[in-house]
């Protein structure tokens, strides 16, 4: 085998039991394993960790999220600890509250681990707009949250 033509790999390889934490923040209940092109790293457990402001991707503020709508955020470390999230494409809502169009995942720096994504859906009753990193990440009226570990950043958001 031609070990130098392997591609060195990202991903997490513990699970974070990613979850919001109180208002805005985010936490993670077990010490996540991680790596970044081949190279090990290591974030203790977080608790009521400050989420970001601005988009990991993009260096741009968040796209707010109204009535009616969705998104995903992906939250990865990079080779600090730090948090980092990029958000996805805004999609509509059905009268059912599920997607149209499903979601999209949002590119993610290559200097960043991937360990879980967020899916945020806004009801018809979502009063004003919601965005990331200002607004709670529980107990909003008419806000539902899906937090889900991951190991790879897989094909598709799981919306339903």
């Amino acid at each position: 085998m031609d070990y130098l033509s392997q591609v060195p790999l990202t991903m997490a390889t513990t699970k974070a039991g990613l979850t919001n934490g109180t208002t805005t923040t985010y936490t993670t209940a077990n010490t996540v394993q991680y790596s970044i092109k081949g190279k090990a790293y290591s974030k203790t457990a977080v608790t009521n960790g400050a989420t970001p402001t601005t988009d990991a991707t993009t260096g741009a503020a968040y796209n707010g999220v109204t009535a009616n709508n969705g998104c995903v955020f992906v939250f990865g470390f990079d080779s600090s600890g730090a948090i980092k999230v990029s958000q996805g494409g805004i999609q509509a809502l059905d009268v059912s509250g599920n997607f149209i169009v499903s979601p999209q995942f949002p590119a993610i720096p290559d200097t960043v681990c991937p360990f879980g994504y967020l899916v945020f859906k806004g009801a018809s009753n979502l009063s004003g707009t919601w965005t990331f990193g200002s607004s709670n990440l529980s107990s909003v009226t008419g806000a539902t949250y899906t937090f889900v570990d991951i190991q790879t950043l897989p094909d598709r958001p799981q919306v339903s």
